[in-house]
């Protein structure tokens, strides 16, 4: 992988260190000139113009193909969102749900996950596992909690493939096969926003019933773009949440009305920005052309480099897994004694290192992507090692809410000691 030139492509690493991917990802400029030109082809040909009505369709058509290639699966199987959070609330809200059946989840879920399975659980009468997994647990031992919360009521189990906050990889093979052996052959909604575009994703060899995804983090395309996938025979039966005309098949203004149970775009609405698929698409490619194989191994090595630094620096608690098959790019610590907002904070201050602050695990989270290099993670480290070390600058003192000031020449002086 010839880096330097990918990170030629990628303006946002001429500027910064950029380790946030798992909140949104730099663009690169291929998809960037793609949303632009099909922004200023609509914008000038006349949007609905019939040339540009037809172009409108394939491309929509083209951006379907893209992910439905991406996950191993069929275009038909693929509904077009603006986001993961999207793909999950049509399945929460559309299953068929009874009072008294069980939803199961786990503890290091982000909000778009927990929060759907509250309101699904208050307003459908359901009762809501939250199984406590630990970034420690091997896939056996995760498996196994899984399987002891099971009862004859589990219908469905919604969580991540990989942990937002702890950048865990849940063995989700063997969850899924899990669930469809349970007593009532439960179902297994996914969150993937941690996993496309890290790693590859194969959604038939997965054996995954749903398997929601943004096109914004780690596949590096637009904010406003992502995508549910729905195993083909689960659709029919799967009623949208949300409808609009794709979800009729004929109606007439005398009360004729027949619903498109059978295609998987009832579950889309009306408009859609044309330009950004067309960026998700493109988004896809770039990483294709890549190989996801080749972007998971120097993810992997990246960041186990840092694991590794992180590990060495006492007393810095490492939050994510050590090295091995449920480790992903996603690298969560804490300093202790150390506000995790400051820690953020001090990273963006003293190197223009942008990270974020986990909120539910008291970390900062780093995110490699393959586009990072070895010297901007041992930058990262050096950082870290002095702040473990010294604490926050003089003057400067620890605080339990905000950020730290801007730079200050002391400040920089502090850091050249």
């Amino acid at each position: 992988m010839d880096v330097a030139a990918i990170r030629a492509q990628i303006p946002a690493t001429q500027a910064v260190v950029y380790l946030n991917t798992g909140w949104a990802g730099p663009s690169p400029r291929p998809v960037v000139e793609a949303i632009s030109r099909a922004l200023e082809e609509h914008s000038f040909g006349g949007p609905t113009t019939p040339p540009l009505l037809e172009q409108r369709l394939e491309l929509l058509q083209q951006a379907r193909q893209a992910v439905a290639d991406l996950l191993g699966a069929t275009a038909d199987e693929i509904s077009l969102q603006q986001n993961t959070t999207e793909g999950i609330n049509i399945v929460l809200n559309g299953l068929d749900l009874s009072p008294g059946d069980e939803l199961i989840t786990c503890d290091m879920e982000h909000t778009s996950v927990i929060i759907p399975c509250y309101y699904a659980r208050d307003r459908r009468r359901l009762n809501l596992k939250i199984v406590q997994l630990d970034a420690a647990d091997s896939p056996a031992q995760i498996v196994d909690k899984f399987a002891q919360a099971i009862s004859p009521r589990t219908r469905l189990f919604v969580l991540s493939h990989v942990s937002f906050s702890s950048g865990l990889l849940l063995p989700l093979k063997e969850i899924n096969q899990l669930a469809h052996s349970a007593p009532g052959r439960a179902l297994v909604l996914a969150d993937g926003a941690q996993a496309v575009g890290q790693m590859p994703v194969d959604v038939v060899d997965l054996e995954c019933d749903f398997y929601a995804l943004p096109g914004h983090k780690w596949l590096l395309g637009p904010a406003g773009t992502g995508a549910l996938y729905i195993r083909r025979d689960l659709i029919e039966g799967l009623p949208p949440p949300k409808v609009a005309h794709r979800a009729s098949h004929s109606f007439t203004y005398t009360g004729h009305y027949e619903p498109r149970t059978d295609a998987i775009d009832k579950f889309e609405l009306t408009t859609v920005s044309i330009p950004l698929l067309v960026g998700l698409a493109e988004a896809i490619t770039f990483l294709r052309r890549l190989g996801l194989e080749a972007i998971q191994e120097r993810v992997r090595a990246l960041a186990d480099r840092a694991r590794a630094g992180l590990s060495a620096i006492p007393p810095v608690k490492l939050v994510s897994p050590a090295s091995g098959p449920l480790a992903t790019g996603l690298v969560s610590f804490a300093i202790p004694g150390l506000v995790p907002q400051d820690v953020t904070a001090a990273l963006w201050e003293l190197e223009r290192i942008v990270g974020r602050t986990v909120y539910e695990n008291g970390s900062t989270r780093l995110s490699i992507d393959f586009f990072n290099t070895e010297e901007e993670v041992e930058t990262t480290l050096n950082i870290v090692r002095r702040l473990a070390r010294r604490g926050l600058p003089q003057g400067l003192p620890a605080r339990q809410q905000g950020a730290l000031p801007s730079v200050t020449r002391e400040l920089t002086a502090f850091w050249e000691l």
